[in-house]
């Protein structure tokens, strides 16, 4: 097929339609280019998904050269958002844009429109076969990783803007993006710093949800840094909050959940006492209370609310607390303790 010679004023609105009819019969170049490993461009039969690791889901259509189609039955699929079609869809699934940042980035390929496509491609460097269910623990390991490996730092930024956080806290947590969700991801661990889920969490509309056969579990940014005084707070963005204060902090999943993991934790690292920060809610403060009752047995123990009409950890500190403010808090709170009378004859 004979293709029309592209446009040479940058300037000019090139549609989406002439695009594909330019980028016809070169799509294993660009998408490669893009960052599609090139063994998952070679040949039409099923491998791992490059994007979301899955074995044996990801497959080129018959007319891909001429057309640029892929499928990856998990996460690029007649349910998803984009859906396969053609390279532009492709572009969208893999890099994660909109149709018009993919048309720009496909313009700027062709050489019709501003920008080095090359420069702003996908910045992985390579994939990770993610396992069944046989290993979680290492399939959700892997799964961390990509996510982590997906998260550019542009949108690492924007997510901690979103959150009213720095990015750094977010980081200590490897906060990842998932490219089939479109959520950022936060791996769940076990007392040993383990990964045994992914909580999921949509930037615009904070929903959460977990990736199927997940368990609940902690949110901890370092084991090594558990030794002091130890805050304990419900989920992944208030503990980035006290994380960004320069505070030594894990989340639990939910108001009380998890209170075992958190037992052993704290049993095996020692901190010298706990502080377990309660949402301003009822299930938030009945959770509080749970986890201090669990913990009691190990360590010392305070439980602090933020102050009336303050919501958690992070509407807190997002109204411009520092760590001096929440130590106050802390020792005003009265310390909890398991006491044993001495026998007496």
């Amino acid at each position: 097929m004979n293709k029309p010679p592209p446009p040479t004023n940058h300037n000019s609105i090139v549609s989406t339609d002439d695009l594909l009819t330019m980028a016809w019969g070169r799509w294993p170049e660009i998408l490669a280019d893009a960052g599609i490993p090139a063994g998952a461009l070679s040949d039409r039969r099923g491998r791992p998904c490059p994007s979301c690791g899955g074995i044996d889901r990801f497959a080129l259509m018959k007319d891909f050269a001429e057309r640029g189609s892929v499928i990856c039955r998990h996460c690029f699929n007649a349910g998803t958002e984009p859906r396969p079609g053609d390279g532009l869809a492709t572009l969208r699934w893999w890099l994660g844009a909109t149709v018009a940042e993919a048309a720009q980035w496909l313009a700027s390929w062709l050489g019709v429109g501003p920008g080095d496509a090359k420069a702003s491609r996908r910045p992985i460097e390579r994939r990770l076969v993610i396992p069944g269910r046989a290993d979680d623990c290492e399939r959700f390991r892997l799964m961390a990783e990509v996510c982590r490996r997906n998260m550019r730092p542009e949108w690492l930024q924007r997510a901690a803007d979103l959150l009213g956080l720095p990015p750094k806290s977010l980081a200590r947590l490897d906060c990842g993006w998932s490219v089939s969700d479109r959520a950022t991801a936060w791996p769940m661990r076990d007392a040993t710093g383990s990964v045994i889920g992914i909580r999921l969490r949509c930037p615009k509309t904070s929903k959460k949800w977990a990736v199927n056969g997940s368990r609940a579990g902690l949110f901890i940014p370092d084991l090594s840094c558990i030794a002091g005084r130890l805050f304990v707070c419900e989920g992944p963005t208030d503990t980035a909050a006290l994380l960004s204060i320069g505070l030594d902090a894990v989340g639990v999943p939910s108001a009380g959940g998890a209170a075992d993991l958190l037992a052993k934790l704290v049993r095996d690292r020692a901190p010298t006492e706990v502080i377990v920060m309660a949402d301003a809610d009822g299930p938030g403060r009945d959770g509080a209370e749970r986890l201090a009752e669990a913990l009691l047995p190990m360590r010392p123990v305070r439980v602090v609310s933020p102050p009336n009409g303050v919501k958690d950890a992070r509407d807190w500190i997002g109204q411009g607390v520092d760590r001096a403010i929440v130590l106050g808090a802390v020792l005003a709170a009265p310390v909890r303790c398991v006491k044993v009378r001495r026998a007496t004859r």
